[in-house]
């Protein structure tokens, strides 16, 4: 990674950064996209400033919402907190996102019960070998 690639990173975050180079409070108000931008900031390469900005920004919000929120963004609160997704196994992710997710407003059924099916599909290859 160059000094331009770190340059072009710092740009796309600008929008999100207020006149003093800190991240917008206004930024805490959208939990969901501050859990994405947590989880994003894990990837970031040796040098990325911002990213460990935005991981800290991020944690200490993330960290302040507790019981104000939705129970289940509590949970993916919590979960993400604890140790961010891609540090995770994702055979166990993906069964601790479908109990998540079947208790969340407006989930896909059809959808739910693919992904179980494929799960178990998996899970019964794996048993039989």
């Amino acid at each position: 990674m160059n000094e331009n690639d770190n340059d072009d990173a710092d740009d796309v975050f600008n929008d999100f950064k207020d006149e003093k180079g800190c991240f917008k409070p206004s930024l805490s108000m959208d939990i969901k996209g501050m859990l994405s931008l947590y989880e994003a900031s894990h990837l970031a390469f040796q040098g990325e400033t911002v990213l460990d900005e935005a991981r800290a920004f991020t944690s200490t919000h993330l960290m302040d919402i507790k019981e104000n929120i939705d129970p289940i963004l509590h949970k993916k609160v919590e979960h993400a907190l604890d140790m961010p997704l891609h540090w995770r196994l994702e055979k166990l992710e993906a069964r601790w996102y479908m109990d998540i997710y079947m208790r969340e407003e407006g989930m896909n059924s059809s959808s739910l019960e693919l992904a179980m099916l494929h799960f178990n599909i998996v899970q019964t290859t794996f048993q039989t070998n």
